[in-house]
């Protein structure tokens, strides 16, 4: 089982990536597949809060590494 909360650092949703928790055991699959609607509500609440920290860093960084206007970067240093 997965849940997962998708992070978009531009408004043209790109690039596109997720913040995950997943169950990797039978156990941790019975306690997502347990949680009461309230537990999951909550459990998404702290994936949301989460990703947008982790936007906050990969969006700097995303700014940082974005190519001057008029020039274009293929990652070979040309």
């Amino acid at each position: 089982m997965e849940l997962a909360k998708d992070l978009f650092l531009t408004d043209a949703r790109a690039p596109y990536l997720a913040l995950v928790l997943g169950s990797r055991d039978l156990d941790a699959h019975r306690l997502l597949s347990a949680l009461t609607p309230d537990e999951e509500r909550a459990l998404h609440a702290a994936l949301a809060t989460a990703a947008a920290s982790v936007r906050e860093v990969l969006a700097a960084a995303w700014a940082r590494q974005a190519p001057e206007p008029g020039t274009t970067s293929f990652g070979c240093g040309t």
